[in-house]
This record gives C-alpha cells, sequence and structure tokens, in this order.
C-alpha cells in the first residue's frame, strides 16, 4: 500500500490543479465573446452591402441596415486593436457630430457629384463624415436625402457607403482572427508574435476597461447628451434618432456589456445580474425609441433613472468581476468623448 502510495504521489494520481480563474476568464472573453462579435458584424455588414447592390431605394435597405447596426451595438464598446485600427470606428459610426458636418458633407458630394465615389479604394479615404453607419441613416431617413432615385448619384453613394462598411467589418474580422491576429494578441499577452500586453492580467484589464468605459460612454452621451439639462433638454442630440434607434441602441449596448461581463467573471454575479436586467427591462419599457419624451419633465426623469441604473451596475462589476480577477479600469481613448 505505502508502494502504491508513493507512486501515485511520483505520477499522476493527485488531484487536477484548479484552472487559473484568469486564465478562463480570458480565454471566455475572447473567444466566446470578441470573436463572435467581430463575426456577426462582419456577415451583417457583407449583407447591408449585397442589398444596396441589388437595391439602393431606402425601403429596401433600411432592414439590412438595422440589422448591420445591430451587429455594430454588439462590438462597438471593444475600443482595442483591429476596431480602431486605420480609423475604423470613427468611419463606421462618427458620432457625436457636434459640428453637423455630416449632412453637409454629404451634401456637397451629391451637389458636386464627387467621382471619388466610383473607386472603393479612393473612397475609403473619404471623409469619415461621408461614411459609416451614421451618413447611411442620414441617405435612408433625412427628407434632405432619402427622396433618390435608382441610379442617380445618391443612389450610388449609399451603394458605396454600404460597401466601404462591408469592408471594414470583413477587414475587422480577418485581422481579429487570422494566426497571430488580435484575438491571439490578448490570449498569448507577451507570448504573442507582436505582444501588445505584457501578461494575461494586462490582457483582462484591458477588456475590463472596455466593459466599463462602454457604460460610461452610454451614460454620459447617449443618455446625457438628449437629457441635456432640466432647463434645457436637448432630444434631437439622440444617438440615430432619424432611424428611431436611440432607446434601441443603448439596450443593445447593455446587453453586449452583461455578455462580456459573463464572460470575465470568475464566478456568479447575481448583484450585477440584477442591476442588468433591471437597467435593461427600464429601457425596453420607456417606449420612446428616438428619446423625443426628453422634452417633458417626466420622459426625461424616465430616460435619466437608466444612466443612474448604470453607475449602479458600475459598482456591483467592480465588486463582483473587477475585484476577484485583481484588475481595475483603466485609460481608455474614447474616455471624455
Amino acid at each position: 500500500m505505502r508502494k502504491l502510495t508513493a507512486l501515485c504521489l511520483s505520477l499522476s494520481c493527485a488531484t487536477p490543479l484548479a484552472a487559473d480563474p484568469l486564465h478562463e476568464a480570458l480565454r471566455r472573453a475572447v473567444n466566446d465573446h470578441t470573436i463572435p462579435a467581430v463575426k456577426t458584424f462582419d456577415a451583417e455588414a457583407a449583407a447591408l452591402a449585397d442589398v444596396a447592390a441589388q437595391n439602393c431605394l431606402p425601403e429596401a435597405v433600411k432592414p439590412a441596415y438595422h440589422a448591420a447596426f445591430d451587429a455594430w451595438m454588439g462590438l462597438q464598446h471593444l475600443h482595442m486593436g483591429p476596431v480602431e485600427a486605420n480609423g475604423r470606428i470613427l468611419a463606421i459610426a462618427f458620432w457625436p457630430d457636434k459640428k453637423g458636418m455630416t449632412p453637409r458633407t454629404l451634401a456637397s458630394y451629391i451637389a458636386d457629384e464627387d467621382p471619388i465615389i466610383e473607386d472603393p479604394a479612393e473612397f475609403a479615404t473619404a471623409s469619415i463624415a461621408v461614411r459609416g453607419l451614421f451618413a447611411l441613416e442620414y441617405m435612408l431617413y433625412d427628407a434632405q436625402f432619402d427622396g433618390y432615385e435608382d441610379g442617380s448619384y445618391a443612389c450610388h453613394l449609399v451603394q458605396a457607403i454600404a460597401h466601404d462598411l462591408g469592408r471594414m467589418a470583413h477587414e475587422i474580422d480577418q485581422e481579429w482572427t487570422m494566426p497571430d491576429g488580435f484575438a491571439d494578441t490578448l490570449l498569448k499577452a507577451g507570448d504573442a508574435a507582436q505582444p501588445l500586453y505584457l501578461s494575461e492580467t494586462e490582457s483582462v484589464q484591458a477588456l475590463y476597461t472596455m466593459l466599463t468605459s462602454s457604460l460610461e460612454n452610454t451614460k454620459l452621451q447617449r443618455i446625457g447628451r438628449p437629457i441635456g439639462t432640466f432647463e434645457r433638454p436637448r432630444p434631437t442630440r439622440a444617438e440615430a434618432r432619424r432611424s428611431e434607434r436611440s432607446a434601441r441602441n443603448v439596450m443593445l449596448q447593455l446587453e453586449a456589456a452583461r455578455d462580456l461581463a459573463r464572460k470575465l467573471a470568475p464566478g456568479e454575479m447575481p448583484l450585477a445580474e440584477a442591476a442588468f436586467a433591471k437597467t435593461i427591462a427600464l429601457t425596453e419599457e420607456l417606449d420612446d425609441p428616438a428619446f423625443e419624451g426628453a422634452e417633458d419633465p417626466m420622459g426625461r426623469l424616465k430616460i435619466e433613472i437608466i444612466g443612474q441604473n448604470i453607475d449602479t451596475i458600475l459598482g456591483h462589476l467592480a465588486n463582483e468581476v473587477g475585484a476577484p480577477l485583481g484588475v481595475s479600469a483603466g485609460f481608455n481613448a474614447s474616455d471624455g468623448d
């Protein structure tokens, strides 16, 4: 018996070591959250480009536009790697447009019939104000632009914008998922072919920062801009209000953040789960898709309460996700936008 015990101790009879919680959190977040997000956006943006190429008119393009925007909301919180490379994040979603550049630039292109739209490589260098989801929103939903005819310059501009979105989404997918791509940069950390993070802790901290910054941005921008102040609400500053996506974008961002939090959490996060569920439910119950109710004191209060609940989420995430992993939110390029 003593010989058997000694043999077990010297070989493999001992209980396997428990998995490293931080390593497992990183693996889940990258493989089960980031990769599906980039692939979904790639697929939906490609579908949008295909639809626009076949029929550029607004009613034909709108469903694919919404599907692509939904997919973007599952990815836009990852301000890192290929999403930011080559200015893609602004080219895909130029908002807030505080100086009203998008309608002016679109109108200028249409008036001049700028030939840049005929060459996809050239259009990829065009102003961010004439590219991406918000330029497309103007073309599909704003009365200044949406009355165009098939075969017109505006029609071809819509097709160029949609094709450009598909190109950028595919590049993000390829650069994220290829061997030694950004997924490997996160997973392998200091051992990656081109290390950006020196340890798995740094990779996890970067993802945790994306999580918290995205929630803070939703509170400050998606909610804060339209509610303005009590004396001066600003509903026309709501994100994607023309396509009535303002509340939907808040809800989708909350759902994406919840999914990333679940993947990062080393254990249960009951308080954060309850806070996410409550905040998402409040957004769903709002019945104010473009945040037009911000002009009414009661409507403004309902929107403001969603922002207050985001603060509650952040507090619980710090205690139930950040602290157990030994990470805290760092600086993010989107801070203070």
